[in-house]
């Protein structure tokens, strides 16, 4: 069963969920958008893979409460994105999430995410960026090609780092890494002599 309502798509997951599957039509003038957290008495509970990719006149999103999973890609190449608030119901977030949002510069990540995805924020403008503390690893191309990212603070649980999580990240200055951690190769092949980690030499 598929809901249309206010320029977005509903797909109905079971008699107490939904999930949005896009805007409707996707080159929509839509710039802020209000995910509602009911729909036809159904909770949204899921953003569909895909679901605002390349949603390239998107500037502001606010999710709902109930969300508890963002799909492969859903936000990606939204490159006006400039705010969004990701609740702490949420225990997943896809591959490439967040990919090409060249307007994205600081995101909160849900305290109740366990595992981050890879490419999560690839090619991204973020610089402020706070990691959830349960987290274990930080995933290949993490934050590939992030040249806003100046500083970086692991959380204690983190134990390793992709080879490739931090590549061409060219300004990044300084990683607080925990003392636990036992493997970061973040810049191998690459100079970078003014790269400060505490509690780490690379």
């Amino acid at each position: 069963m598929v809901i249309h309502q206010d320029n977005l798509t509903f797909s109905v997951i079971n008699d107490k969920e939904v999930k949005v599957l896009h805007l409707y039509p996707r080159t929509s003038d839509v710039t802020r958008l209000v995910i509602p957290p009911h729909v036809q008495g159904y909770r949204v509970s899921v953003i569909a893979k895909k679901a605002f990719y390349e949603c390239t006149k998107l500037r502001h999103v606010t999710l709902p409460q109930y969300l508890r999973s963002i799909e492969d890609e859903a936000f990606g190449l939204c490159d006006k994105l400039e705010e969004i608030k990701i609740p702490d119901r949420i225990t997943h977030i896809g591959k490439g999430a967040f990919e090409g949002t060249l307007a994205l510069q600081k995101v909160v990540l849900p305290r109740n995410l366990t595992t981050l995805p890879e490419a999560l924020f690839y090619d991204s403008a973020v610089s402020d960026v706070t990691l959830p503390d349960n987290i274990t690893e930080i995933p290949t191309a993490c934050f590939y090609d992030c040249r806003n990212l100046r500083r970086i603070v692991l959380p204690a649980t983190v134990t390793s780092v992709a080879p490739d999580a931090f590549h061409y990240c060219m300004n990044l200055e300084e990683v607080i890494a925990p003392e636990s951690i036992d493997h970061i190769e973040m810049f191998d092949g690459e100079k970078k002599s003014v790269l400060k980690v505490k509690n780490y030499e690379i």
